[in-house]
């Protein structure tokens, strides 16, 4: 079906089904809303019996509807998202698939929730997000480190990250979970800024975008599990910070990342000169000797997102490889994006700071 025929679809399975309702035009345009959030409740307008009520608020908790690409490619079929394995024999989804006249993927996506990444991690955890205090925005936690001019033990990021592209002085505090996802000072510091080397745009060649930021003494730490994903998040490897990765286009990878949380990926160039990043206001910068990811053709989804900048990226063994900071959202492998990362030896030998 066409992109109108999908609309029209889904205002139907959302009142037919879900049991919305539409909002009247004038009163859906004062808000300035989209196609979905035009619809309300039915219970708010037209009171229903309690049964029906029940059964509306089921399945609007546990199907969402979206797109995906047709059969054959070209055209497009609804996407029905269901969140409860027992609904996917329901007569509701039967009846959505009659109404868009079998044209639909049913897709179990099972219960979501939030990735661990976003909230507080004590001890802190490799993959979870922090951010400078009051900076509005989340990054990641790449690793665990020790500086090598004073021994003082920190975590490592990306300077977009704990600087905010060279704007924060040194000494601003550092939060975890990040601003952006809900963390405060004082009572989620974790640490100050210590050393960042310094973005440089006018067509300067950059090696890394990369911070460093002192742990307090009483913070506590794992700088050695890798973690899955999960609401108890399990252990999926160890970091290895003593082995030797050869970095070569396939090598298999992985990260854990604020948003993403862990995905699977591989090496997809190296040795990449002339990468030109977007760093808002402050203009492009130019990063030579870099290397590219995509994502696991397998694993069906992206290797990265934005909030994920300062993952650690390391090979399936634990190996350390790279330190994410940039991405695209599309080309690559299933145009699912391309991941750009920082060589992790020149990231310690800038930073001068050596694994935990």
């Amino acid at each position: 079906m066409d992109e109108n025929s999908l609309q029209e679809v889904q205002s139907r399975v959302f009142s037919e089904v879900l049991g919305f309702e539409e909002l009247p035009f004038m009163a859906a345009a004062s808000l300035g809303t989209n196609f979905a959030s035009a619809f309300v409740d039915h219970e708010l307008l037209n009171p229903l019996s309690a049964r029906t009520v029940r059964r509306q608020r089921r399945l609007q908790r546990d199907i969402a509807l979206g797109t995906a690409p047709g059969a054959d490619g070209k055209d497009l079929r609804l996407a029905v998202l269901v969140q409860d394995r027992a609904l996917m024999a329901d007569a509701s989804v039967a009846q959505v698939s009659s109404i868009a006249k079998g044209e639909v993927e049913v897709i179990f996506i099972g219960r979501q929730q939030p990735f661990w990444t976003r909230s507080k991690q004590r001890p802190l955890k490799m993959g979870s997000s922090i951010s400078p205090a009051d900076a509005g925005y989340s990054g990641t936690l790449g690793f665990f480190a020790r500086s090598t001019t004073n021994g003082h033990v920190g975590i490592v990021s990306n300077n977009h990250v704990l600087a905010n592209v060279n704007k924060y002085p040194l000494g601003t505090t550092i939060v975890q979970p990040a601003d952006g996802d809900g963390g405060g000072s004082p009572t989620d510091d974790i640490g100050i800024l210590s050393n960042f080397i310094p973005i440089q745009f006018g067509g300067f060649a950059n090696a890394v975008d990369a911070a460093f930021a002192e742990l307090g003494n009483s913070v506590v730490y794992d700088a050695i599990n890798i973690y899955g994903n999960g609401n108890t998040p399990p252990a999926v490897g160890s970091l290895s910070p003593a082995g030797t990765a050869a970095v070569l286009p396939r090598l298999e990878v992985m990260k854990t990342g604020r948003t993403t949380g862990h995905t699977q990926g591989q090496v997809r160039a190296i040795n990449v000169n002339n990468y030109v990043v977007n760093m808002g206001r402050q203009g492009l910068a130019r990063f030579d000797g870099q290397v590219l990811f995509e994502a696991d053709p397998n694993s069906g989804g992206r290797f990265s997102r934005p909030g994920d900048s300062g993952s650690l990226i390391t090979d399936r063994t634990g190996i350390p490889v790279a330190l994410l900071f940039a991405g695209s959202q599309s080309g690559g492998q299933g145009n699912l994006g391309i991941t750009a990362g920082n060589p992790i030896s020149t990231v310690l030998s800038q930073l001068q700071v050596s694994f935990v």
